[in-house]
């Protein structure tokens, strides 16, 4: 059996770790359980902006243990982005949010099947960007890979 390739955004480790958003948790317990179907597509920006987030939700402290779960619970692979992303969002001929630049550009270059996110307007502009891999959010991926 081949894994899938997926690229989960920030907030559902967030939502998921601070136990505030049960989809999250529950896609985050699906990915842990079933690790060996799954490789988790990272870069320094998405590690970053789990730092950040963490760091402002539950404090530094808490954002390091949010990291080093991620780091014993799953198979990661971390994906160098070009030194100019917005750079390369354009040249590649999509518009789109700074802010989500970067997380973009880590699914699309690690060859993601699959991206998970709670940020609607994100999920809505990827998904219409490109063809090569689903958005879905965390209610979506559960219904087709929780069995």
């Amino acid at each position: 059996m081949s894994t899938l390739r997926l690229l989960v955004d920030t907030q559902i480790f967030i939502l998921g770790y601070a136990h505030s958003f049960q989809p999250a948790e529950e896609v985050l317990h699906l990915l842990k359980n079933r690790r060996d179907e799954f490789v988790l597509l990272f870069s320094e920006e998405l590690i970053d902006q789990i730092r950040r987030v963490g760091k402002r939700v539950g404090g530094k402290d808490w954002a390091g243990l949010i990291l080093n779960r991620v780091w014993q619970d799953f198979d990661v692979e971390v994906i160098p982005l070009p030194l100019d992303p917005l750079e390369a969002i354009r040249e590649l001929g999509f518009v789109m949010p700074a802010e989500d630049v970067a997380i973009f550009l880590t699914a699309w270059l690690g060859n993601a099947q699959i991206m998970i996110s709670e940020n609607r307007e994100f999920v809505k502009e990827a998904a219409s960007a490109q063809s090569l891999f689903s958005c879905l959010s965390a209610e979506e991926f559960l219904a087709l890979y929780h069995a």
